[in-house]
């Protein structure tokens, strides 16, 4: 056992709060990436360069990082297993470093198209690995705060890109959009520099049998060497996964730990959340829609500040069905203004769509990201993960879609589907999500285990998970059957021993 071991002379919270600060920083590079494009679509540097592309030809250019983000959460679901967090991490971060430089340096269409799925290929990866990493760094007390935070961050990003290509969008050279896909590498390189001096996850580390590091790494994450106990139960948790997967194929099978049922609600979560209709537009144009933009991401990211503070009291769920309560009433007032169409309503409904976004970010943007780590078994949890990134990917590309054509066809009455998509989240939110707040990620496990011989449908364990009697005695039996397995483990070494030396006697 290792004594008080730091990581940059940090341990505890202070360390955990570093790991924090770094998958925030990656966050924060996320949400830039996703909205810098928004002000090079108007900027005439931009469009004279690339020989002013038609309304079709932007629409690519934007989308080609949703494409390479989709494939990049492929690959790690093919291959991210076979590495730790961190080298996903520092691979996805490099990857868009070069796609970042590759888009700066562009003088043609192809070659800034080639950088801008480069960058999404590269950001697809990160974005799999980052909340997972996190996840498994943190204590369940506080795993919900860590998130908020680097999701606070995400939205950060989002309005330095705003407000970047607002400040440069005055200048009359082609720094007017060089700067801006410069401006990633800045972020990039950030994390490439904290990443090697920060701990590998300690449960990818029990999981590929470096019990030492993972004893290790634990001693520094909760800050004393008294951490044999927690890494028993990574472990009990790995050799019950272990009897049971093994393959990709996984993902879509029960193998005795649920492993399709949980995958499936991770990715219904992602659904949902697209659904709600977050990527609603206004067709604002030029210097106008950068501001209006801005303002709207200055009061997201306030509003991303509350999850810091309730996430892990009030739990999961209950945010869940808030938020869908709050966005389906927004966009009921939002059809009912739009559809009479008054200027005094007109301005009613600019009011809700900022209430939106404070509920989206409170209820489902604060929960997104948290939920699919938690819920999802150690062994199926990063191509779980990834298989989810990539639904979001793909349900964004579609909505992104659709939406434009419904607006376009039914007008006031696509607020109305929303709106419908949103009261139908609630039921299923609180008939098929089971809470994972403030529970240790071994625990989660032991609400899908067998009870009786038989497996518990997902609605007994919903409601069980709600139970603070029946969560306090899994805790418990967690505890038991660590002990025991622990207890057995010696029994066999024990006997090995005697066996060995019988046969040296003999």
């Amino acid at each position: 056992m290792y004594a008080s071991p730091t990581y940059m002379r940090l341990k505890g919270q202070s360390l955990v709060y570093a790991v924090t600060m770094c998958c925030s920083i990656g966050f924060l590079l996320f949400g830039f990436d996703i909205g810098f494009m928004g002000g090079l679509t108007t900027s005439n540097e931009f469009l004279n360069t690339f020989n002013n592309p038609n309304s079709s030809l932007l629409g690519f250019l934007i989308s080609a990082y949703e494409v390479g983000a989709l494939f990049g959460a492929l690959a790690e679901f093919a291959v991210g297993d076979r590495y730790g967090r961190k080298p996903n991490n520092l691979f996805g971060i490099v990857i868009v470093t070069f796609g970042a430089i590759i888009q700066t340096t562009s003088f043609g269409i192809a070659q800034f198209l080639v950088g801008r799925a480069l960058a999404g290929f590269g950001l697809g990866i990160a974005s799999t690995v980052i909340p997972i990493w996190l996840a498994e760094c943190t204590l369940p007390k506080s795993r919900g705060r860590m998130m908020a935070m680097q999701l606070s961050n995400m939205l950060l990003g989002l309005i330095i890109a705003t407000w970047l290509d607002y400040g440069v969008s005055f200048y009359s050279s082609s720094i007017q959009w060089r700067l801006p896909c410069a401006f990633q590498c800045v972020f990039a390189i950030t994390v490439l520099c904290l990443v090697p001096f920060l701990p590998e996850s300690p449960r990818y580390l029990a999981a590929t049998g470096q019990q030492d590091r993972a004893s290790h790494v634990l001693a520094a994450l909760r800050g004393h060497p008294e951490v044999m106990f927690e890494l028993q139960e990574i472990s009990y948790a790995i050799a019950v996964e272990s009897q049971e997967a093994g393959s990709l194929s996984d993902v879509f099978k029960d193998h005795g730990i649920s492993g399709w049922q949980r995958v499936l609600i991770a990715c219904t979560a992602n659904f949902f959340q697209q659904m709600s209709g977050v990527n609603n537009s206004v067709g604002l144009s030029s210097h106008n829609a950068l501001l209006v933009s801005g303002g709207l991401q200055v009061f997201y990211f306030l509003s991303s500040l509350i999850p810091w503070y309730v996430i892990d009291r009030v739990g999961r769920r209950r945010l869940f069905m808030l938020g869908s309560v709050g966005m389906g009433t927004c966009m009921l007032l939002s059809a009912i203004f739009v559809g009479i169409g008054t200027k005094s309503l007109g301005y009613a409904a600019i009011v809700v769509l900022y209430l939106f976004q404070m509920f989206f970010t409170l209820g489902w943007q604060s929960n997104m990201w948290i939920y699919p780590s938690e819920l999802l078994p150690l062994k199926l949890r990063l191509r779980g993960g990834a298989l989810s990134v990539v639904s979001q990917w793909l349900f964004t590309f579609v909505v992104v879609e659709i939406t434009p054509v419904m607006i376009n066809n039914i007008v006031y009455k696509s607020y109305i589907v929303f709106a419908l998509f949103n009261f139908v989240t609630i039921p299923v939110v609180y008939f098929f999500f089971p809470e994972t707040a403030q529970r240790p990620l071994e625990m989660v496990d032991l609400l899908f285990a067998d009870r009786d011989g038989k497996r518990p449908s997902m609605l007994r364990v919903v409601r069980d998970s709600t139970k603070k009697k029946f969560v306090a005695e899994m805790g418990v039996a967690l505890a038991q059957r660590t002990k025991a397995r622990e207890e057995n483990e010696r029994i066999v070494d024990e006997a090995k021993r005697a066996v060995e030396y019988l046969e040296k006697s003999v």
